[in-house]
């Protein structure tokens, strides 16, 4: 049995935000055949979410604090909220004479969500407090997204991993299955870029205060 960890930070974003629940809901997969005498294990999934401080007492002044506390990516721009992920893998081998082969593949996936919360004072009007919640529930909601994308790629890859031919030995096995994981990433990352281009990184599911 060998294990394997590989990290890739995704940015998954949408406008500004409301404090977010810590329910974790995890992403559902549907199963898929797994080949004769292997066994394909579903991703193993765990979420935690981190929070920064946003203060203020009007749509402006949280505008304001956010715009000075969001998040600044590696590309320069700045996001209310980031999403990234750290994908490890363990699979068992069947080992012939001459052959490696997988008998068993199961990834494990931990994700973490970064939301701004709004430390609000009692006195909040009542109208600024529902229009930042809405915000951040609709912000869940396209982030979610993205966490469900990463999710059925990490499915998908374990099932792709399951189909290799037998290589002469484990170890160019296990480079296989890491060329792989490459070409599976760059199209989870493809597939991300053309899901905020047309939600327009939330705006068309809400996720924009005020």
């Amino acid at each position: 049995m060998r294990f394997f960890n590989l990290t890739v930070s995704l940015i998954l974003v949408a406008a500004t935000a409301s404090s977010a629940g810590d329910k974790v809901e995890l992403a559902s997969i549907e199963k898929k055949p797994s080949s004769q005498g292997v066994n394909v294990h579903p991703p193993v999934v765990s979420e935690k979410y981190e929070y920064y401080d946003i203060c203020g007492c009007s749509e402006e002044e949280l505008q304001c604090d956010l715009k000075q506390k969001c998040i600044t990516w590696k590309d320069g721009r700045k996001y209310d909220s980031l999403t990234s992920w750290d994908m490890k893998w363990d699979h068992g081998y069947d080992q012939a004479s001459e052959t490696c082969a997988i008998r068993s593949f199961r990834p494990i996936v931990e994700i973490t969500f970064r939301y701004p919360k709004w430390k609000r004072t009692e006195d909040a009007p009542k109208s600024l407090r529902e229009k930042w919640d809405r915000y951040i529930q609709n912000l869940i909601v396209h982030e979610n997204g993205h966490r469900d994308m990463v999710v059925e790629a990490a499915n998908d890859l374990a099932h792709a991993a399951v189909q290799l031919s037998p290589a002469s030995s484990c170890d160019d096995l296990d480079r296989n299955v890491r060329s792989l994981f490459r070409k599976s990433m760059e199209k989870l990352k493809k597939d991300q870029r053309e899901y905020d281009e047309i939600t327009m990184h939330g705006t068309t599911q809400g996720a924009v205060f005020p």
